[in-house]
């Protein structure tokens, strides 16, 4: 049996959390196998959930300027999606399947030009933060505020972004546009590392 499997981890705007209503998955240009998994034949497609066992059948697919994954809002209330968590498409032959991984002690950053956006505020509860990991050094961690402004000319509503400081060294500059830092405690343990926004997996199982 074939598999072909899209993860995202999903941003604000694509939960409706930005001024906007609409909640949708975008998919970068970069992946090139997604119409692989929802090609022309399936924009459509019945989604088995896998967190539930139910059938979600709002999806549906715009392959215009930008391929979207469209008609999630449902999927995203009831299980109480955030900005960071991972939302996994599936296809295993011609069977559909929609998943999360929800990541709660994670607070995500995502850059800008203009700098960082912190993704889950809520999560925010310390500006400096002691004994962080990043990339196998120990150091501190500094989270503060930048400018309010708008990400894009047609952005509905203004945006917060911060500065990220390990060890008084500016890390705007060590990650694309667009890119995320994850911080995660777990263990009595802080980590900050850059994550994948995007994977695409196809494989063979018997």
């Amino acid at each position: 049996m074939k598999t072909l499997q899209f993860i995202k981890s999903l941003n604000n705007t694509e939960l409706g959390k930005s001024g906007t209503n609409e909640t949708y998955v975008l998919v970068s240009k970069n992946v090139k196998g997604i119409e692989k998994i929802f090609d022309t034949a399936n924009r459509k497609p019945s989604l088995i959930n896998l967190k539930n066992g139910g059938i979600l059948s709002s999806v549906h697919i715009t392959d215009g300027g930008e391929f979207r994954i469209n008609g999630l809002g449902d999927f995203y209330r009831a299980n109480n999606v955030n900005a960071g968590d991972e939302i996994i498409f599936e296809r295993r032959d011609n069977k559909f399947y929609i998943n999360l991984h929800s990541k709660t002690n994670t607070i995500v950053f995502q850059k800008n030009s203009k700098g960082f956006e912190v993704l889950n505020i809520d999560r925010l509860k310390e500006s400096s933060i002691d004994n962080v990991i990043y990339y196998g050094d120990s150091g501190k961690l500094d989270i503060d505020f930048k400018v309010s402004d708008k990400k894009r000319s047609d952005s509905p509503t203004n945006t917060d972004f911060y500065t990220l400081k390990f060890n008084n060294i500016d890390l705007l500059n060590s990650i694309k546009s667009n890119e995320y830092f994850e911080l995660t405690t777990s263990n009595n343990k802080t980590e900050l590392k850059k994550v994948l926004v995007w994977q695409f997996y196809e494989y063979i199982t018997q």
